[in-house]
């Protein structure tokens, strides 16, 4: 993997994260979309830095207009990666593939990049990538693309889950979800979504900040993973969208329960998450719950 900066050795002192597109709009100023995207800007102990791109919402028109509000500069992002292949969390990627300029590396599930369409009552509905990016091997052409199924390390301390196993019988599909498709190995399918994939920052004091997009494979399995990929339970950051809107009581309980286990001192859930989601997270957090939006922005500290 090629990246604009020099690989560094040391690990994680600080890390900050800002949401640029959400839901719910922030500031004056800013835009609110249904989509996701944050800035993941990750500073060592040897005083290098790395900036990551997680998703670029539905379009861009919220991102690039929260990013001159909040006077970020796009050019200076290392890399790009894509938690999954869904049009909300992906529909600025050209934009800002072109304000970078240089052939960025670009991570994400191969099943990612796949036709993804959703059956409604009338009509049939592309919800993926391959309406806005113009062909797989176009996208190829301008950046440097990785499509991995298992964990991928950006930078130190920096990694993808990959595909996240689905552990639990609370954790599946809604009911929406269940009637996409997708295309694999040419055939048409029930799209399993397991291009999900989350960020994980493993900070120098051997604590564990989660970044989630939409969490379609659910925050227990992708913590148990993420728990097992850093061989630390330490995990004390959990940001994103965590597709819990539709969730059953049962589901939303459990989700807690497991979540309470661990020694989480922020958990700022948005995009998908929905009201009822929030509403326990808040209850159950109480201190620690973040009511997040666009230009919120979350620091940790090893």
């Amino acid at each position: 993997m090629t990246i604009k900066k020099t690989v560094v050795t040391s690990i994680i002192e600080r890390l900050v994260i800002q949401i640029l597109v959400d839901d719910t709009a922030g500031p004056s100023g800013t835009l609110g979309e249904s989509g996701f995207s944050a800035l993941a800007e990750v500073f060592f102990t040897d005083s290098s830095n790395f900036k990551v791109l997680y998703d670029t919402g539905p379009s861009p028109i919220a991102l690039l207009k929260n990013s001159k509000v909040l006077k970020i500069n796009l050019k200076t992002i290392d890399a790009i990666v894509l938690s999954h292949g869904h049009w909300d969390h992906v529909g600025g990627l050209n934009e800002v593939i072109g304000i970078i300029g240089d052939k960025v590396p670009l991570i994400c599930h191969p099943q990612a990049l796949s036709p993804k369409y959703f059956q409604g009552q009338d009509q049939i509905i592309d919800i993926g990538i391959q309406g806005i990016i113009e062909s797989i091997d176009s996208l190829n052409q301008k950046v440097n693309l990785i499509k991995v199924r298992t964990p991928h390390e950006l930078i130190n301390s920096v990694m993808t889950t990959g595909e996240i196993p689905r552990r639990n019988d609370y954790e599946h599909l809604s009911r929406k979800l269940k009637d996409v498709t997708t295309f694999k190995n040419g055939i048409k399918i029930p799209d399993p979504l397991e291009d999900d994939l989350s960020l994980i920052f493993h900070m120098a004091d051997d604590s564990v900040v989660i970044l989630c997009g939409c969490c379609h494979a659910g925050i227990v399995n992708t913590t148990s993973l993420v728990a097992d990929l850093t061989s630390s339970k330490n995990i004390t950051g959990i940001i994103g969208g965590l597709h819990l809107a539709t969730a059953s009581n049962s589901r939303l309980l459990y989700t807690v329960e497991v979540l309470k286990q661990y020694p989480i001192e922020i958990i700022a859930p948005c995009h998908c998450s929905g009201l009822r989601g929030k509403t326990i997270f808040s209850k159950v957090f109480d201190k620690n719950f973040r009511d997040v939006t666009v230009a919120s922005k979350i620091e940790f500290t090893a």
